[in-house]
C-alpha cells in the first residue's frame, strides 16, 4: 500500500514567480543605511558658489563633502574651472590628477586658509 507523502512547506509556495512578485519582493528590501541627500536651501547653495569662487581667486584649497548614491565622501583639492551648462566641477587633487564632480553632488564647501 502507498505512504503518505508530506512535502512541508513546499505545497503551499506558488508553482511560479511572476515579474510582478519578483517586483513586489524586491519592493520591501530596503537599505535602512544609506544616508539620503540633506535638502539645500538657496542660501546655502549660493554660499558653496561663493566659496568655491573665493578658493578660486586666490587659488586656496578646499575641502568638498559630497553625497555619492547614499555614501558621503571628502574630496580634497582645487578647483580650477567650473563649466556652466552641466554644472561640473573640475578638481585638482594632492597628487596632481583631476576629477569632474556635479555640483548637484556637493553636500558641504570648506575653504582651507
Amino acid at each position: 500500500m502507498g505512504t503518505i507523502r508530506d512535502r512541508g512547506l513546499v505545497k503551499w509556495q506558488a508553482a511560479l514567480i511572476m515579474p510582478e512578485h519578483k517586483a513586489i519582493k524586491k519592493m520591501g528590501e530596503v537599505d535602512y543605511f544609506l544616508n539620503k541627500k540633506p535638502i539645500l536651501d538657496e542660501y546655502q547653495v549660493e554660499e558653496f558658489e561663493n566659496n568655491i569662487h573665493y578658493a578660486m581667486e586666490y587659488h586656496l584649497p578646499i575641502r568638498f563633502r559630497l553625497h555619492n548614491e547614499g555614501n558621503p565622501q571628502e574630496l580634497h583639492g582645487y578647483c580650477v574651472y567650473i563649466h556652466p551648462v552641466t554644472r561640473e566641477l573640475r578638481i585638482q587633487k594632492k597628487d596632481s590628477s583631476f576629477e569632474k564632480i556635479k555640483f548637484d553632488e556637493v553636500i558641504s564647501v570648506i575653504v582651507e586658509d
